[in-house]
């Protein structure tokens, strides 16, 4: 894997130019919200994979990196705006440098070009989860288990597991349903047997029963035994007559269907009522475009191709993984449309088996209309056939339904009277057909009754098919489950182990003790917490949102830890801080130096004194990071970089560019100023918006300096220090002098920063302006090089009590004896 260095942005996010030096070490950068932080983690994210997380994914259609990525001043000019970043490949120890422009993202230059740094590229292109932001955290812990597992799976890249299971899942219900329609068809042949016979609960003794006394008629032997392999015409000649007759049977199969549809309620119309109610419950009409848009992403998602190109508007993204990521989330938002969805399909397939055992009592009917019907009633009959295939193939999905809601409330199903009349004229036909001799009625019966348990016999061995197939997939599926759990579960317990001692080490003070648990089953991740000894219990059960959100972060840090073992050296924290709660940052600062020594975290935060303690801890070194103090549309963040800016004006001055180097000493001292002011409690006017001009605060500060080194005189004087008292008349004195040489140089600041004809100004001329503010902002630092801290006024019981730094080594007694 990689550790970064230095990174150049030019007209990127909000962001107009900006260098930072990561020194290959942990970085914090921090400054409130608004002041452009999280343009340094998109810049990060675009140089090492050409995307931006945040322009990517659910709720993100109408933005993209090529129109947004652009500062808002250049967002016509896309190849203006840019990132360089330069990386260690830790395995090889080279040093390269990747630029993109956002007019071709995914086309980059990487200097030197070699092998290994592109293979380091290749890695850290892998591992998108080295980036954590602030709103991915609470995904790992309050998710649904179902979703957890997919995010956690995602994170292990062992998505392909899930994909596997879902595979298998959908391959089961697949034959769940041959089998399901291979039983129905086997059911209707077993009926169709039994109107011929007039029997119920068909068996083989009875077959043989009433099979029999016809071949006796017919002279032929008579069966001992009848099973499915049995030819039941066997012996019978295969002259051809006219086709056979049986009037009883076709009485009992005209009967059979008047029965099924004249019913009061049939069948079929019970199983419309129950899919109607189920379709209420999607009245509304935003609930219907949900579910009919859940089936065209679905189609989407699966048609999605490695080019990125949308199947359904034809938009091209980024990478097709984001496509996907997209069309999920959005799926994934019509949950409970997808479960009034199912219970539609499952009324419906009660409809369609209605609908299927209807057709079976209608075909037999309809052969025999060939013969003793006149045209007008066949075609009723074909009509009636032509409707219930229609609605067959109409329902066969929840869409189909809904768009089928208003024919089935209408009772377009429903066996209209000419219908009924028709088979009147059916039944009078039959009967009125003269009984033939008793060989000829045999002969029709036989023939008859093998055509129906030959169609019977081959159902059933259908049926055992379907149903061995069932069984081999459901085999399959739970035998993949299980194994696949096993692997994952102990997978789990080493994580469920390192996150368990995370967040113990986080709340040490009352949770140390602290241990989780996660239960994978099917696809689906539970996680159970301990609560203070008293029991397991879902994350979100009793414990506070600053504690879950604590939980998210450590069990994030565990399952990377987990992924990328020993090749764990890079990770960019956004503003996850917040997760902490902030009597445990420290702690937290603590784990990341212990836990993870040689890994660089690039961390943004919005609260100062955590960024403090990330220096205190020694989490990042003193000059490791850069404070955005505000930003504007204009400029960009103001911001500085410890004491850094004055090493980049002198380097502005040595290449003769006295503009830029005056910009950056304005922007240093906008960034300076505020803290020294805070401080020292320098009095200025309150502004809502914090934005304070510098003549305003420079005043302010010499003001109260003054103020202060007075109490001091006099505090010294009162306890008779001579010593005290002639060390600080020479820092009266060096303040004196300091003052009035910054207030005369500070023009030239103002007029090189506000004007854009720039003055004749050489680098002579303005290397005092630098001096002379230099030496002002020293009066108010601590010479201590470990020390470095602004000098402040101190407090005991509400009376100003000392002006000091933080170490201890500038320290002047403001109280009088």
């Amino acid at each position: 894997m990689i550790k970064l260095g230095e990174l150049h942005i030019e007209e990127f996010r909000g962001i107009r130019q900006l260098d930072i030096d990561f020194k290959y070490q942990s970085f914090a950068v921090h400054g409130p919200n608004g002041s452009g932080k999280s343009g340094v983690v998109d810049a990060i994210g675009f140089a090492l994979s050409g995307t931006i997380a945040r322009l990517t994914g659910a709720g993100t259609r109408s933005v993209s990196v090529k129109a947004h990525a652009p500062h808002v001043m250049s967002k016509d000019d896309p190849s203006s705006s840019r990132v360089s970043l330069t990386f260690k490949d830790l395995v090889s120890g080279q040093i390269g440098t990747i630029t993109r422009t956002v007019q071709d993202p995914q086309d980059f230059t990487l200097s030197p070009d070699t092998p290994e740094l592109r293979a380091a590229l290749e890695s850290a292109l892998k591992h998108p989860e080295i980036t954590l932001s602030r709103r991915e955290i609470i995904k790992f812990i309050l998710a649904e288990a179902g979703k957890r597992s997919e995010e956690v799976q995602v994170l292990l890249q062992l998505d392909k597991i899930d994909a596997n299971r879902k595979v298998l899942k959908s391959t089961q219900n697949k034959v769940d349903s041959d089998k399901r329609n291979a039983a129905q068809q086997a059911t209707q042949a077993k009926q169709a047997m039994e109107l011929h016979l007039g029997i119920s609960d068909l068996d083989a003794e009875k077959v043989k029963d009433k099979i029999n006394p016809h071949r006796k008629t017919l002279g032929l032997t008579e069966f001992k035994k009848v099973d499915l392999s049995t030819n039941l015409r066997e012996g019978l000649d295969e002259k051809d007559e006219e086709k056979p007759f049986d009037k009883e049977t076709a009485k009992r199969e005209v009967k059979a269907y008047e029965d099924a549809i004249s019913s009061s309620p049939t069948i079929l119309t019970e199983t419309v009522v129950e899919l109607i109610k189920a379709l209420k419950e999607l009245d509304d009409d935003a609930n219907l475009e949900q579910l009919k848009n859940r089936s065209f992403l679905e189609s989407g998602l699966e048609l999605v191709a490695e080019e990125g190109v949308c199947p359904l508007c034809d938009k091209t993204w980024q990478t097709p993984d984001e496509l996907r990521e997209h069309l999920k989330h959005k799926i994934e938002s019509s949950k409970e449309i997808a479960k009034i969805s199912e219970n539609i399909v499952l009324k419906a397939n009660d409809v369609k088996d209605a609908i299927g055992d209807e057709r079976a009592l209608l075909s037999q009917v309809q052969k025999l209309s060939v013969n003793w019907s006149d045209v007008d009633d066949q075609n009723l009959f074909q009509s009636r056939m032509d409707l219930l295939l229609e609605f067959g193939t109409l329902l066969k999905d929840a869409k189909g339904c809904v768009d089928t809601q208003d024919r089935l409330e209408a009772g377009d199903l429903d066996a209209k009277s000419e219908l009924l009349e028709a088979i009147g004229r059916l039944k009078d036909k039959i009967d009125k057909q003269a009984d033939t001799s008793e060989k000829s009625k045999s002969r029709s019966h036989l023939i008859l009754a093998a055509e129906r348990w030959t169609a019977f016999a081959n159902a059933k061995v259908s049926e055992q098919r379907a149903l061995n197939s069932s069984e081999r997939a459901e085999l399959v599926y739970k035998s993949y489950c299980k194994v696949a759990d096993a692997e994952l579960e102990e997978l789990y317990e080493s994580v469920e182990a390192r996150f368990s001692k995370f967040y113990g080490q986080i709340n040490s003070d009352d949770e140390e003790g602290f241990k989780a648990e996660f239960k994978p089953t099917a696809g689906k991740l539970d996680l159970f917490v301990d609560f203070y000894g008293i029991g397991m219990f879902p994350p979100g059960a009793y414990h506070s949102e600053g504690h879950q959100d604590g939980m998210g972060i450590c069990l994030y840090l565990a399952l990377v830890e987990k992924i990328l073992g020993k090749n764990f050296s890079l990770s960019v924290l956004d503003d996850v801080v917040m997760s902490v709660d902030v009597n445990h940052r420290r702690q937290f600062c603590e784990l990341l130096q212990k836990e993870f020594p040689d890994t660089q975290f690039i961390i943004t935060t919005h609260d100062e004194i955590w960024a403090k303690q990330m220096k205190t801890t020694g989490l990042i070194a003193s000059k490791s990071d850069i404070r955005f103090r505000g930003w504007s549309v204009d400029h960009g963040p103001i911001y500085e970089q410890g004491e850094e800016f004055w090493d980049r004006i002198d380097e502005d001055l040595k290449k003769g560019d006295v503009p830029s180097a005056s910009h950056k000493l304005r922007r240093g001292l906008e960034a300076e100023l505020p803290d020294i002011a805070e401080a020292m409690a320098a009095k200025v006017k309150y502004r809502g918006d914090a934005k304070y001009e510098l003549g305003e605060l420079t005043d302010a500060i010499k003001s109260r300096h003054a103020g202060l080194l007075k109490l001091a005189k006099e505090s010294a004087s009162s306890w008779n220090k001579k010593d005290d008292l002639e060390k600080i008349k020479q820092i009266d004195k060096t303040r004196i002098e300091a003052a009035l040489s910054q207030q005369r140089e500070n023009w030239a600041v103002n007029l090189q920063v506000h004007f854009n004809d720039w003055a004749d100004m050489s680098v002579n001329d303005f290397k005092p302006v630098v001096e002379a503010w230099h030496t002002f902002l020293d009066l108010y630092r601590c010479g201590n090089d470990a020390c470095e801290s602004w000098i402040g006024v101190t407090y005991n019981s509400g009376a100003q009590e000392s002006l000091r730094c933080r170490c201890g080594e500038y320290n002047l007694n403001l109280l009088k004896k």
